[in-house]
């Protein structure tokens, strides 16, 4: 039960980290008892610690010179172990096997701030915050799926592994954080709109959409589950360049069918291309940019939605953006799956924004080369000099291969 005295333990490799987080707990418990724990200088902790004396253990990554996981795993095979936050890089990979050992919570070192830290303590010490939490997220009126775990949440969205109580399937539960007031229904309404379009989508490369609505003036969405993760995944195993190819076609396919009922995916990344079980490709996360983007129209906010190192030049400058930014965006991932690396890389994102306007689109060596042509398509500056829709692309082949079948597609 959540008191006025929480005791905390504190494990980090950085001093002024442990102390950052003891300011954030003792801010909003006075009387709170901290405890820290240097695994540089103490080493790791031995296997008959037990936790005994503390309501919850922040627990940092890298811990000392190991995976702070191991830790985790370790801590979970003691009975009675109090829960465990694990604060770590906020990769998709450490995020799902830091929940499926058994944390009771995962924070992003690089997106922490005070609030998230206090609800997720709120949380994992069990008080009446935690449950008002979950209200303002929409979920306690979201009958018939059962929450399983958290995989991620961000400043749009918390998404949660769950299973739907009338199938049994896993679905994947996405909730958006976002409140629309009376300003803001237009975005709101045009975004279900969209995701109402995609649930009527039947194309293998296109997440199949179960449900979506509104709970609490929440917008949310239930959809498969993917759980071979996402092509950041596979890139940074690596590709061979004909892998490379196909699934660059399969994204394009995807996008066809998209831009048919007209709608522009605007937020093309590796994180939002997933893989299901069987190892096939789908697309995720249609719109939500665009959402976004809406809602700042409407309450002037001006702000430029997307990823920096994915966006079109019209889009990191805020022009009207088609479907031909989305074959940019696909271009820019082409060229990261043949070569390993991003075309274009900067400091900050406007410095990168500035780049995708002006630098010049790298060459691919020899062995390679056969690709170049589409890549400087895909990547051409003004959009009237890129494949004008995917049906174009999809029409393009290397000079030493014949042009794919549809079935190839």
């Amino acid at each position: 039960m959540l008191t006025a005295k929480p005791r905390i333990f504190i494990i980090d490799d950085s001093a002024d980290y442990r102390a950052l987080l003891s300011h954030h707990v003792t801010a909003r418990w006075p009387d709170a008892v901290v405890r820290d724990y240097d695994p540089v200088f103490s080493g790791r902790l031995p296997e008959a610690f037990s936790g005994a004396g503390n309501d919850l253990i922040l627990l940092g990554h890298p811990s000392g010179s190991e995976d702070a996981l191991s830790w985790l795993r370790q801590f979970r095979q003691v009975r009675g172990f109090p829960p465990v936050v694990l604060i770590g890089n906020g990769e998709e990979r450490q995020i799902i096997e830091a929940m499926q050992a058994g944390a009771a919570e995962y924070l992003s070192k690089g997106r922490l701030n005070h609030a998230r830290l206090i609800e997720v303590i709120e949380s994992g010490l069990g008080g009446a915050p935690a449950a008002a939490g979950l209200a303002e997220a929409g979920l306690p009126s979201l009958k018939g799926y059962l929450i399983r775990e958290q995989l991620s949440a961000s400043e749009i969205s918390s998404v949660y592994l769950t299973t739907e109580e009338s199938s049994e399937r896993t679905a994947v539960l996405k909730v958006l954080r976002q409140v629309p007031d009376s300003g803001n229904d237009v975005a709101f309404d045009r975004f279900l709109q969209e995701y109402e379009l995609i649930a009527k989508l039947r194309h293998p490369s296109i997440i199949e959409i179960y449900d979506l609505g509104i709970a609490d003036d929440h917008a949310y969405i239930a959809m498969e589950y993917c759980g071979q993760g996402s092509l950041k995944r596979r890139l940074a195993a690596g590709l061979n360049p004909d892998l490379a190819y196909r699934y660059m076609r399969q994204m394009a396919d995807a996008l066809g069918e998209l831009h048919q009922v007209g709608i522009t995916h605007r937020d093309l990344k590796p994180t939002n291309v997933m893989f299901r079980d069987d190892g096939t490709l789908v697309l995720i996360d249609f719109g939500l940019a665009k959402q976004a983007q809406l809602r700042a129209e409407i309450t002037g906010t001006g702000e430029i939605f997307g990823t920096p190192y994915y966006m079109s030049p019209e889009q990191g400058h805020a022009a009207n953006a088609d479907q031909r930014s989305d074959i940019y965006s696909l271009g820019v991932m082409f060229y990261e799956m043949l070569m390993g690396e991003k075309p274009f890389d900067a400091e900050t994102p406007m410095a990168m924004i500035i780049r995708h306007r002006h630098a010049p689109i790298p060459r691919l060596p020899a062995s390679i080369a056969r690709y170049q042509p589409a890549v400087d398509r895909m990547l051409a500056k003004k959009p009237e000099d890129r494949f004008q829709d995917v049906a174009e692309l999809l029409a393009w082949a290397p000079a030493d291969t014949d042009t794919p079948s549809a079935a190839q597609a």
